[in-house]
C-alpha cells in the first residue's frame, strides 16, 4: 500500500477528479433515469460499465497495474463530494438563474 507522502499526490488528485467526473456523470444521467421508466436499469448498467471501465483504465496507469487504497478512497471522496455538496451548489445556481430570467420577463 502506497502512502500519500511517497510522491503519489498527483495520483490522489487524479483519483479525486475521477470521482468528481463520475459524480457529474451520475448527476447528468439522473433526469434521464426519471424519464426512462422501465428502462432506468439500463441507464444504471450504462453508468456502472462506464464507471468500471474508467476505474480500470485509471488503475492500469498505476505502477504494477494496481490502484492503491488511497486512490480508491480519493475517487470515492470525489464522487461523494459531488453528490453531497457540488450537486447542491449546481441546483442552487440553476434556481438563482431561473429567478433572474423570470424577473427579466
Amino acid at each position: 500500500m502506497r502512502l500519500p507522502g511517497d510522491g503519489s499526490a498527483a495520483a490522489l488528485g487524479q483519483a479525486l477528479l475521477l470521482g468528481l467526473a463520475l459524480g457529474l456523470l451520475y448527476d447528468l444521467l439522473r433526469p434521464l433515469r426519471h424519464r426512462a421508466g422501465r428502462a432506468a436499469p439500463l441507464l444504471d448498467l450504462l453508468f456502472s460499465l462506464l464507471a468500471g471501465a474508467s476505474s480500470f483504465l485509471f488503475a492500469m496507469r498505476a505502477p504494477g497495474g494496481r490502484m492503491g487504497l488511497w486512490e480508491l478512497a480519493a475517487a470515492l471522496l470525489g464522487f461523494l463530494l459531488w453528490e453531497h455538496f457540488l450537486c447542491r451548489v449546481k441546483q442552487g445556481l440553476r434556481a438563482f438563474l431561473a429567478q433572474i430570467r423570470a424577473k427579466k420577463e
